[in-house]
């Protein structure tokens, strides 16, 4: 009896260090959620967080921001990528996600350029948006007297929640400017990247292909009723960053 007794110690403690041994395993394993659930995730996040724009001075384009903390690096809109811009985002370690505002020439002018600097990186734009790629007249280089043809084949989205690069991203659909156009409200970060819809001093305009001045009339309705904290920064495509405090006061669309 001593003997089987001794046995069934020895079959125990050797099954309490096998459990112990799988929870510390799981434990490594089971890295923190990047969703926004996550409230531990989401702070350590937001205390590294940069966001770095850059325009061109070398032609007309697209101010290009570049989203980056432990979560991941995004960049929004491809408009150019000059060293100052590659040095840069191989610095932080290259692209995760291109996002892209809608799909005019200077938007994505750079977009073959970023991605064969940054082959991992996924590329996403409106699916409303994907024939301007491949088309001069909708994307309107034509009228700038050149044709672009992006080869790169990005994938799509709709207006909807999304989790890019780990980052919580709402896809507000705001056509008017392209009947496509898109904004990225980042509600952890409390941001909103706006492309070529809101801006200082006015809305975008309709006047180009697929341009709505009733859809316009409806991303501006819709926006008002929306209710976004006073201190949240936005980042358009054109005439520098602000707030949504300083976008409700100065932009005579919004008013």
């Amino acid at each position: 009896m001593k003997t089987i007794s001794k046995a069934v110690l020895i079959i125990i403690s050797i099954m309490a260090l096998s459990a112990c041994k799988n929870l510390l395993n799981q434990d490594s394993i089971n890295t923190p959620s990047a969703t926004p659930s996550n409230k531990s995730n989401n702070t350590k996040a937001k205390a590294g967080l940069s966001v770095k724009t850059y325009s061109s001075s070398e032609g007309f384009s697209c101010e290009v921001h570049v989203l980056s903390s432990e979560k991941g690096n995004i960049l929004v809109d491809p408009g150019f990528y000059n060293n100052k811009l590659a040095e840069y985002v191989k610095s932080i370690g290259g692209l995760d996600v291109i996002l892209i505002t809608h799909g005019h020439w200077d938007n994505i002018h750079a977009l073959d350029a970023i991605v064969k600097a940054n082959p991992n990186a996924e590329v996403f734009i409106h699916e409303l948006d994907i024939p301007f790629l491949r088309d001069p007249h909708l994307n309107c280089s034509d009228i700038n007297g050149f044709s672009l043809l992006v080869d790169t084949k990005p994938k799509t989205f709709t207006e909807g929640f999304y989790t890019f690069s780990g980052y919580h991203i709402e896809v507000m659909h705001t056509p008017g400017h392209t009947i496509g156009s898109s904004s990225f409200y980042l509600p952890d970060e409390n941001i909103l990247f706006s492309g070529d819809t809101f801006m200082l001093p006015f809305v975008g305009s309709a006047d180009h292909p697929t341009g709505s001045e009733t859809d316009r009339n409806t991303t501006i309705n819709q926006f008002k009723e929306r209710d976004f904290r006073d201190d949240m920064k936005i980042y358009p495509g054109h005439r520098g960053n602000t707030t949504y405090k300083e976008m409700m006061e100065k932009n005579i669309d919004l008013q």
